[in-house]
């Protein structure tokens, strides 16, 4: 899972919100100085994360992508699964997607006091550049993974991305659609069990 499907999991809580965000952005004793609703968030983050990885559907997906992209083919997955989960947005979710992305900037802007520098800064980026919007077209698609590329040690695994998702278009949608609510299950523990103060 990527941006959208962490912000849109934790969508009931800013500070989850906050924590989804930084999870993958944040080390150790970054992680430590956060508010204890904010490393919940980091630790809901990880626990997403886990369980996709571990899904036996995303493994098939990950196998088909393999075939041409390697070791990137979960990077590839998570990616797309953004893509998907907007195609599919009013199954999953009650708010109108505008709205969403509007809401989750203003939570990450609002806490970008307490990021360090660097989560600052990208925060920042993906607010003015409008990054949520780039997941519900081909076109910002293809942005997205040129904008990868250059932090891949290998980005030649990335050619013939585009061809990946529509050879494998209804594979990926299917995965998408049995696998969000299962996050959105392990999502509701989040919210049934807030963090101690």
């Amino acid at each position: 899972m990527n941006f959208l499907a962490h912000l849109t999991l934790s969508h009931f809580s800013a500070d989850l919100q906050v924590g989804n965000y930084l999870g993958d952005l944040l080390r150790g004793r970054e992680v430590d100085r956060l508010p204890a609703s904010v490393r919940q968030g980091v630790m809901m983050h990880r626990a997403i994360d886990r369980y996709t990885d571990g899904d036996s559907d995303v493994r098939v997906v990950n196998r088909l992508l393999y075939l041409r992209h390697g070791r990137y083919a979960g990077v590839i997955s998570d990616i797309a699964f953004d893509h998907y989960l907007y195609r599919n947005w009013e199954r999953f979710v009650s708010v109108p997607f505008p709205e969403f992305t509007q809401s989750t900037y203003g939570n990450l802007l609002a806490a970008t006091p307490m990021m360090p520098e660097r989560s600052r800064r990208y925060a920042t980026g993906m607010v003015e550049d409008d990054w949520l919007n780039l997941y519900t077209t081909a076109r910002g698609m293809h942005r997205v993974f040129e904008r990868l590329r250059p932090r891949l040690s290998r980005p030649d695994l990335l050619n013939g991305v585009e061809e990946s998702l529509r050879e494998y278009d209804d594979a990926i949608n299917r995965t998408l659609l049995v696998l969000f609510p299962r996050l959105q299950s392990l999502a509701d523990t989040y919210r049934e069990h807030p963090p101690s103060p």
